[in-house]
């Protein structure tokens, strides 16, 4: 019997935020505890340090199958917002998988058929869809899904949405080789790792963002016009995200730029 760390089933339904910290299994208890000065988390089995394949700023035991655990590894600022790894608490010695995931802030556990499984959008630049992984034994698979779309046709319906969503839609993929070009478009689809939502500022539908882990050597953003007749998308790379330096992609119709898109040019000058 599969046991989820929910005080109730969740079934097939994605574990989201389940935020926990201790459960029990075979071996032992299974807790996240801080791990002294160094303002990190560390998982403990049966008080036993468990040896994880890198420091994180915060860990969440996101699910549970019998002795087989999925730990989230969170890191703040320019880290990965969410990387995960597979525990087999009953294993003898623990068996740690090897760190995985796409670096996105949208991952999510999921329990199917599989058991448990992780879905994560693609960040490889022209990757569009979701990047599944799962476990059989103790190996690790992975499997990049279908391109996909929301169905969304006017701007204003991207309003709250993530930007890595808007430029990885199959469905507005004709829209943006038509105004950035197809090197444009492998730009944003290699920028948006860590983004803020699509949001307005006047009549433009902005959204800035960087590369996890590189936000100071890949940083950027893109412009909708509010009837879908401008876009506009700036790119900065430094020396070491060549080809280096800025570049401009669209046409803004003779409209005033949204401060999204200027920033990035006073960033790029300071």
């Amino acid at each position: 019997m599969r046991l989820f760390v929910l005080s109730f089933v969740l079934s097939a339904l994605p574990c989201v935020a389940l935020a926990a910290d201790r459960v029990e299994t075979s071996v032992g208890v299974a807790e996240i505890l801080p791990l002294g000065p160094f303002d990190t988390d560390a998982l403990y089995l049966a008080d036993e340090a468990v040896d994880l394949p890198q420091a994180a700023d915060h860990l969440d035991i996101a699910a549970q199958d019998g002795d087989v655990l999925l730990i989230l590894l969170a890191s703040g600022g320019t880290g990965c917002p969410k990387q995960w790894v597979y525990v087999d608490a009953g294993s003898e010695p623990v068996w740690v998988s090897d760190m995985f995931g796409t670096c996105h802030d949208d991952g999510k556990a999921l329990v199917t058929e599989r058991g448990i499984e992780v879905i994560s959008p693609a960040t490889e630049p022209g990757q569009s869809g979701d990047v599944r992984y799962w476990l059989v034994g103790h190996e690790l698979h992975e499997e990049l899904g279908p391109p996909k779309s929301l169905g969304f046709t006017q701007v204003a319906e991207w309003q709250g949405q993530h930007p890595k969503l808007l430029v990885n839609d199959p469905a507005w993929e004709g829209r943006f080789l038509a105004t950035v070009g197809p090197v444009g478009l492998l730009d944003l689809r290699a920028l948006f790792e860590q983004a803020s939502l699509l949001e307005w500022q006047g009549d433009w539908l902005v959204a800035s963002g960087c590369k996890t882990d590189a936000c100071g050597s890949l940083e950027g953003a893109l412009a909708m016009s509010r009837d879908g007749h401008a876009m506009v998308a700036v790119i900065d790379r430094s020396e070491f995200e060549p080809p280096a330096g800025l570049r401009f992609y669209g046409d803004a119709q003779n409209q005033p730029l949204p401060q999204a898109i200027i920033q990035v040019f006073v960033d790029h000058t300071e």
